[in-house]
């Protein structure tokens, strides 16, 4: 009986080790790693991040500390250390530990007070962040185990600082329990620059995930699948989208499959591996259930075949560019053009252009993913609709999650049925124009990204004047004056080129899903 042949596997694709290869990168995973590495870069000092047992915590710890790593040569280099377990009986423990991680030599027998400790500590950091230009990092695994006074120790840390930025930037993992640590503790949560909070997984999430990891453990090689549908749908019901759940879940399928010499796994099956004490939701599920859901399942899988055709059909008769998908008048944003503060592409005579089947191609560069362009352009990489549609105008991408450098990809045109905007509200666009990869080749690789606020790109479509693609603030504001106030606070060559927008045109179709934050 051979593990890896029998399933075509050149690694064990769910080890119960945090892996930092086999992190799929979900959007809030991504988003989690980038604001910690800016935080991070920016000198910040302390951010928290905040999740359920098995949400992703230590393996989302140990990809950061890998991303550290591997810093091109010209950046500020990045000194981590890494504390697995921050339960200490005094606070004189926790700053033993600490000198012994940061390498600093023993003290004299007269120097191992608190006080004496934390002054060698002080002067390691002014030296290594002053002198010598690095920045420390220490980053705390299971961080509900602190004690309040070693919490106290953390904030006098953060009191280490030059007039600019912080000596120690302090990174905490941990459980729920530790918010409400946090919150009897003001005066330290005032200190916090990132709070962020790890999320369980959706079905189509956990299913992306599951199926990343196969792909990993096979050197992405084309194979077929090891999980039916169903056999997903046991999986997310038993798990509830939680990632250690769902790891632990699916090594126990892929044993039972090489004991029964089978190749896939469905939802009798994924059961089987589940005992009595394991899935309480299963007991509650009799098997006339089992049978309604696949029989469900099984008609939505015809349903939605039969819409495929119909739809293919729809597209051969298609003469007309397609409409807004949504029946209630949404507020939509028109790219305005800077110098002339009129609607970009403006044809004058021209109106009723047809909305062509594509936006526009992006070449990848070696920071850009398939998944975060996605994300980007649409606000939701995990859409179906998207994947499918994003494919079938990209066959000659042959690995979903590989894509070589230089690699140009076709946007295809979907429309969102929703607006990035609200109406009544105001937004801040920074730049614009009708080039989609030059446009995101500004919101990708901004010079001035660190000390700008957060970012979103926007593309839209209007009959009248074509594509048009901005680069706004990642917010929406709720009066001209606060949005003034946004626009004067940027640097001074970026704030003259902004433009606050507060008019909505309703011929404007937008294609992100997502909306912006106020």
């Amino acid at each position: 009986m051979n593990y890896y042949s029998l399933l075509n596997f050149k690694k064990e694709p769910f080890s119960n080790s945090p892996e930092p290869e086999f992190l799929f990168q979900l959007p809030q995973y991504s988003d989690c790693l980038q604001k910690l590495e800016l935080a991070v870069r920016l000198r910040r000092g302390l951010n928290v991040v905040i999740g359920d047992i098995g949400t992703g915590k230590t393996t989302l710890c140990r990809k950061l500390i890998q991303n550290f790593s591997s810093t091109s040569p010209d950046s500020t280099h990045i000194e981590t250390h890494l504390l697995l377990d921050p339960a200490f009986n005094s606070p004189l423990d926790f700053l033993q530990t600490v000198t012994f991680m940061l390498g600093i030599k023993d003290p004299d027998d007269d120097d191992k007070g608190e006080w004496h400790l934390k002054e060698k500590i002080k002067d390691y950091l002014f030296r290594k962040g002053v002198d010598e230009k690095r920045i420390v990092v220490l980053i705390i695994d299971e961080g509900q185990k602190i004690s309040e006074q070693c919490l106290e120790i953390l904030r006098e840390f953060l009191n280490y600082e030059t007039n600019t930025f912080k000596l120690l930037q302090i990174i905490i993992f941990a459980q729920q329990e530790f918010q409400s640590t946090l919150d009897k503790k003001a005066n330290l949560l005032d200190r916090v620059n990132l709070l962020y909070h790890l999320q369980p997984l959706s079905f189509s999430q956990m299913r992306e995930m599951i199926n990343y990891r196969l792909n990993v453990a096979r050197n992405f090689e084309n194979v077929s699948p090891v999980f039916s549908t169903p056999g997903f749908l046991a999986l997310y019901l038993h798990t509830g989208g939680y990632p250690r759940k769902a790891v632990f879940l699916c090594h126990q399928v892929i044993l039972k499959m090489i004991i029964r010499g089978k190749e896939r796994a469905g939802w009798f099956l994924v059961r089987s591996c589940l005992t009595e004490k394991e899935a309480p939701l299963f007991r509650k599920l009799t098997w006339t259930l089992a049978g309604i859901l696949l029989i469900l399942i099984g008609g939505l899988a015809v349903s939605s075949i039969a819409l495929n055709r119909i739809s293919k059909d729809a597209d051969q008769q298609k003469t007309v560019a397609l409409a807004k998908p949504s029946a209630v008048p949404v507020s939509q944003i028109p790219v305005m053009n800077h110098a002339s503060n009129v609607p970009v592409g403006s044809t004058g005579g021209v109106h009723d252009l047809k909305m062509p089947d594509h936006i526009g191609t992006i070449s990848m560069t070696p920071k850009r993913t398939i998944w975060w362009t996605l994300y980007n352009i649409y606000g939701d990489n995990t859409n179906p609709e998207i994947i499918k549609k994003f494919f079938a105008a990209n066959l000659h991408l042959k690995n979903k999650d590989y894509v070589t450098v230089g690699t140009t990809v076709t946007l295809p045109a979907i429309p969102a049925d929703t607006s990035p905007v609200k109406a009544g509200d105001v937004i801040v666009v920074l730049d614009s124009g009708q080039d989609l990869e030059k446009m995101y080749n500004v919101f990708r690789n901004h010079p001035d990204s660190q000390i700008l606020p957060a970012l979103a790109f926007l593309a839209s479509w209007n009959k009248n004047r074509g594509f048009g693609f901005a680069v706004v603030i990642d917010k929406c504001f709720s009066n001209m004056r606060s949005a003034e106030e946004a626009r004067r606070a940027l640097p001074s060559g970026i704030a003259g080129r902004a433009t606050i927008l507060s008019h909505w045109d309703d011929e404007t179709v937008f294609f992100s899903r997502r909306t912006l934050p106020n």
